[in-house]
């Protein structure tokens, strides 16, 4: 037996508006939620690297082109250094977690000189510093799991308001 209640709602992944399951549109921002079946990542990495933003949506129904299998086990091995970040496309993120384990390396293997400035109050502090920044990865690992891990997806919204308004 289910007991569980399906939500009526949604939220839009371009203006965050929460719309009515069944409409094909939102009514706040006009995005055709049918784009989102034919939007791919791929599209949207070389949209993020040419700074082309307008055409960006971030998601977490994964597109057709994005392995869940891939992205859990580049967040469970790989996520510390970014990896999973970096494989749909989240580089300003990816590159925190690399620096954040660059950091913690240096600190692990420069140790002894690190301890005797200021009596570890150094260390201790970049330390902490880097642990808090590892929450980011567990977050990361939970929402993956949970499905509801943001993606970039590219979509092309200036024709789909061009052909609401021709209509």
């Amino acid at each position: 037996m289910k007991f569980k209640r399906e939500k009526s709602t949604f939220e839009c992944p371009r203006c965050g508006l929460k719309c009515l399951k069944g409409i094909d549109s939102c009514p706040e921002c006009k995005f055709v939620f049918s784009r989102l079946e034919i939007a791919t990542n791929k599209d949207a990495k070389r949209k993020i690297m040419r700074h082309d933003k307008d055409f960006i949506v971030y998601t977490n129904k994964l597109p057709s082109d994005v392995s869940f299998i891939k992205l859990l086990l580049f967040t469970m091995f790989l996520g510390l250094f970014g990896g999973h970040c970096f494989y749909v496309g989240r580089y300003w993120r990816g590159g925190l977690l690399l620096l954040n384990s660059v950091v913690l390396v240096c600190c692990a293997v420069f140790n002894e000189f690190l301890f005797k400035i200021d009596d570890g109050r150094f260390i201790a502090m970049i330390a902490t510093i880097c642990g808090l920044i590892m929450l980011v990865w567990a977050y990361d690992l939970v929402t993956v799991a949970m499905k509801k891990f943001k993606v970039p997806v590219a979509i092309d919204l200036e024709s789909g308001v061009k052909n609401e308004v021709e209509e």
